[in-house]
């Protein structure tokens, strides 16, 4: 049944299920904690390419609703949306739907105040049965948009479950299992009613958590800058209309709000969102966007996080910040923890092979004759430092033409994209300062690396450069 046919004799409803703070990476740690997501995923399509518009939860969910990810851009941090685009709940609403915000949390602080009027009026909750009691009521009202929001799997709102747990995986994990628990509830309570088959399901992870593999940063875990780890996040769409099994194009938080509406046949309500793409249409994107502050929003030295921007295809991604660039291979380097640009200089034409000053290993024979061959490394940091630097152009903008001459600007300037982020290059090639001696039974005891205090020198002077 086409959907169009299917609005005519009944309207499709819609469940939104936040993954709080599940990236892939921690779904593939914990797979025991994830027993009914698994399972809807087998009937499901799964985007392994799906990239997050933002390493925090309340930009990932203005960029759901708003589809687009600039409404926070001209603040200096988080604030209310700017509105450019309706949120999709808002249409939704004046499609007809009934629409809900539920929250699952520990704290008894109000949640979202900034998205009031992006977003229905939240329902919160300490009770796992007070939720679902209220999701069985308000699925009475049909066509029905319910957005479920468990914030318990959030670093600091987990420490609730702690006396229940034995270790810090063990906590995180059982926040895991908690979330999963409810998202069998909420799908086991539809399929009795007999409602799945007429409800299309998005469940989506806003962002992922960085246990300080690229810096202490204060203790932050999350809202530093968009490695991948971080926002290479779960999207799974159950739609009686959509096929099920392992889709890999490219998508985004942004293409959220016109996928749910095409799906739900208001998909000329989608034409607002001109960030957005449907991901039921074709061309598919070839690059996704990230970013962990607003444009206009100063760096944050106090956390060792910069304002950073990212365009990410699917084998790599290209960050620049106050630092410059840099570019990962994010399918060989999950992590994010190798800058391949240490290995290159930026020239008029792109890049240049730098040519090591110590000896090489062979491993490094195989890697270099690729990355010289046939340009294909060039071609692909080419393609995402023109995308990222027209993206971030159009939010410098953006921000200019809403700010009066009295305001502060703290866009970022373009001529990083014309600057390696070097900070850390002498530590990668192993001479960032002396070894102590070690001493072995038998052996001599080895001499430090000449020259290392010079390289400690100078990336502390990389580091204020930076600020």
């Amino acid at each position: 049944m086409t959907s169009s046919l299917r609005s005519s004799a009944r309207r499709k409803n819609l469940l939104v299920f936040h993954l709080e703070s599940v990236a892939w990476q921690r779904l593939t740690a914990f797979p025991e904690a994830f027993p009914h997501l698994h399972r809807l995923m087998e009937t499901s399509r799964v985007y392994r390419s799906y990239f997050s518009s933002a390493t925090s939860t309340q930009m990932a969910i203005s960029a759901f609703m708003h589809g687009n990810d600039g409404e926070f851009d001209a603040a200096s941090g988080i604030s209310q949306p700017a509105g450019d685009t309706e949120s999709l709940f808002v249409t939704l609403r004046e499609a007809g739907y009934e629409t809900s915000f539920l929250c699952a949390t520990a704290t008894v602080k109000p949640m979202l105040p900034l998205l009031s009027a992006s977003i229905p009026a939240v329902w919160s909750t300490n009770d796992f049965r007070d939720l679902v009691g209220q999701f069985e009521q308000r699925i009475e009202g049909m066509p029905f948009a319910i957005y479920i929001w468990n914030l318990l799997p959030h670093i600091e709102t987990n420490i609730a479950l702690a006396p229940y747990a034995e270790s810090i995986e063990d906590l995180i994990g059982g926040a895991c299992a908690v979330t999963d628990a409810l998202l069998g509830e909420v799908l086991d309570i539809l399929r009795r009613r007999g409602l799945l088959e007429d409800t299309t399901i998005i469940a989506y992870g806003d962002h992922g958590d960085d246990h300080w593999t690229h810096g202490f940063k204060n203790g932050l875990l999350h809202g530093l800058e968009p490695f991948t780890p971080l926002v290479h996040t779960p999207l799974v769409i159950s739609d009686a209309d959509v096929s099920a099994g392992i889709d890999n194009r490219l998508a985004s938080t942004v293409d959220l709000a016109p996928t749910c509406l095409q799906l739900l046949g208001l998909s000329g309500m989608a034409s607002q969102y001109t960030a957005g793409v449907s991901l039921m249409g074709a061309p598919s994107r070839s690059v996704a966007f990230s970013q962990n502050f607003a444009a206009n929003q100063p760096d944050a030295p106090h956390l060792d996080v910069r304002r950073s921007f990212a365009a990410i295809d699917r084998t790599h991604v290209l960050m620049v910040s106050s630092r410059g660039l840099e570019f990962y291979g994010h399918k060989l380097d999950p992590g994010n923890h190798s800058n391949l640009l240490h290995h290159f200089e930026l020239t008029d034409d792109g890049l240049r092979l730098l040519e090591l000053q110590q000896p090489r290993h062979p491993h490094f024979n195989t890697v270099r004759h690729m990355w010289l061959s046939n340009g294909a490394l060039q071609n692909t940091f080419a393609n995402l430092r023109r995308a990222l630097k027209d993206h971030v152009a159009a939010k410098n903008a953006y921000v200019k033409a809403r700010k009066s001459r009295r305001d502060a600007l703290e866009v970022l300037d373009l001529q990083m994209f014309d600057r390696v982020n070097r900070y850390g290059r002498d530590s990668f090639f192993g001479s960032a300062e002396p070894r102590p001696e070690e001493t072995i039974i038998g052996a001599a005891p080895r001499r430090s690396q000449v020259g290392g205090v010079m390289g400690w020198i100078w990336g502390a002077a990389a580091v204020t450069a930076g600020e």
